[in-house]
């Protein structure tokens, strides 16, 4: 075995948080007697790896012997990762879990990614054979010290160095783990409800005013919207997400936001949104970044977590994320979903979702075990065409005639004249010029309406496809089936017109409380 500096010798320990230890010497892990657990570390350093501790005694004294594997431990046959020998760690270090200040050794975010026992097999010089027995990772692997050879850029060393301290990690040939794939998972949806309630059988979270994402965290991150669209290009930030797992493959579910004064703004995000050209996308990443709010947890490092309990999901959801700035995982509360709605009325936040305890993930299906209650209305809605501009808005458009489908197709619910600003007025008026179209596409003719605000609205209009969908506020659902006082929030790329669903509109006039 190499020569190393030892665990105390690399550490300062009045500003680390890592456990003091005096280790004079390192053992030989060829000769050295096996202790009973292990732990492996996933660490946030200048680069992200893992390290692999197996306990042994060192005399008396049970310490760590660690390998940092950049990689992590091997999930298949035949794929051998670097292995490099490091410094032993103290017993004590088995359950460490913080942060080692920037310009320490090793400085960055240090996790537990699994522990457990494990069972030593065989053992000779620069050969190790263990069964691991634990959380996440079961199975008999191989670490053998390789022969002198240069590392290639992606290791932690500098500048092609040999040296006898790299190992390899090998998945043992006679393991065949059972593996979930990692697929993509069309996201679960949400049922309505008029009221908030408190239950001790349901999760209440706030319901965040953003792009929906599931994200795809492998060596990569993908994010895909709600219509399986890859989004990942539109919000470069998140690229670095899988960085920020306590895992090696993970599938989450949650909100792309931006947020302003400490909420959420859908108007903020919009800007976002249709951003095709990488110089425009690259400067928005700077001047409007967004965070990934993750609110569910669906496939976990060779397993699905779909069918597992939400309480299950949401406990592994919140070992598995370091927060930061590119994520966080949403708050919730168990029981008291009225005064959580309280304060999301509060803070002006659009409402919240109550959750059934003890249910699974429904993937690609609307259920009642999610309600939707909301203290600010707002709606996704189908534009089927505009009125003409008068003053200042005579090169523009005055409102956008709307609708949403029910069993017999697109049904007209009023006109939104509200909201705007010049760069909207502009970039939606070309949107519209692209979709004329020459009839009206409701179901019920708005040209037939008694005069009023709607039939002022819809003389003379320009019809178009219906394709593109905007997200409105409104005060409420008319008895006649119109939106009342209705304000332009944004325009979604995310959501199909076949989604906008006239039984998703409120019916109340307030939100109320049982």
């Amino acid at each position: 075995m190499a020569d190393h500096k030892t665990y105390t010798d690399k550490r300062s320990f009045d500003v680390t948080p890592e456990p003091a230890s005096e280790i004079d010497a390192n053992v030989d892990p060829g000769a050295a007697s096996p202790g009973e657990g292990f732990v492996i570390h996933q660490h946030h350093a200048r680069r992200l790896h893992f390290d692999l501790r197996l306990e042994m005694l060192s005399g008396d004294t049970p310490v760590l012997v660690s390998w940092a594997i950049p990689k992590g431990l091997p999930r298949a046959k035949g794929k051998p990762h670097l292995a490099v020998h490091v410094e032993d760690h103290p017993f004590e270090y088995g359950s460490f879990s913080g942060t080692i200040p920037a310009g320490e050794y090793g400085g960055g975010e240090v996790r537990i990614f699994d522990s457990g026992t494990y069972e030593l097999l065989e053992q000779a010089e620069g050969k190790l054979t263990f069964r691991l027995n634990g959380r996440r990772l079961q199975g008999v692997y191989h670490l053998t010290r390789t022969t002198e050879r240069k590392r290639d850029s992606a290791e932690p060393a500098s500048k092609s160095k040999r040296t006898k301290d790299d190992w390899l990690a090998f998945l043992s040939a006679d393991e065949r783990p059972e593996r979930d794939p990692v697929l993509p998972v069309t996201p679960m949806l949400a049922g309505s409800a008029s009221e908030a309630f408190d239950d001790d059988g349901w999760m209440f979270e706030p319901k965040w005013d953003g792009v929906r994402a599931v994200a795809v965290c492998t060596e990569t991150t993908l994010l895909l919207s709600r219509n399986q669209k890859d989004m990942t290009a539109t919000y470069t930030e998140l690229g670095r997400l899988s960085d920020q797992m306590v895992a090696l493959e993970a599938i989450l579910d949650g909100e792309i936001v931006a947020m302003e004064g400490g909420r959420p703004s859908f108007e903020k995000l919009q800007s976002r949104i249709n951003l095709h050209d990488t110089g425009e996308i690259a400067r928005a990443s700077k001047t409007t970044p967004v965070t990934y709010i993750a609110f569910d947890l669906l496939y976990l490092d060779g397993r699905s977590l779909v069918a597992e309990p939400l309480e299950r999901r949401r406990q592994l959801l919140e070992e598995l994320v370091v927060p930061s700035g590119v994520v966080q995982v949403t708050p919730s509360i168990v029981g008291e979903g009225n005064a959580l709605a309280d304060a999301a009325q509060a803070q002006n936040l659009e409402g919240i979702l109550a959750k059934k305890l003890g249910s699974p993930y429904r993937p690609g299906r609307r259920s009642k075990e999610w309600l939707k209650i909301k203290t600010v209305f707002d709606a996704d809605v189908v534009i089927g065409g505009w009125s003409r501009g008068e003053g200042g808005r005579s090169e523009t458009f005055g409102a956008l005639l709307v609708g949403a489908y029910d069993d017999e197709g697109l049904r007209f619910i009023g006109a939104v004249g509200t909201g705007f600003n010049q760069s909207s007025l502009a970039d939606l008026m070309a949107r519209l010029r692209e979709h004329e179209a020459p009839d009206y596409p409701f179901v019920d003719d708005p040209r037939g309406l008694k005069p009023g605000p709607f039939g002022k609205a819809v003389r003379g209009a320009t019809w178009v496809r219906p394709e593109l969908v905007a997200r409105v506020e409104f005060r409420e659902l008319t008895a006649g089936g119109r939106l009342r006082a209705p304000s332009f929030k944004g325009l979604r790329a995310d959501k199909t017109a076949r989604e906008c669903l006239f039984s998703d509109l409120s019916t109340d006039s307030a939100p109320s409380r049982k």
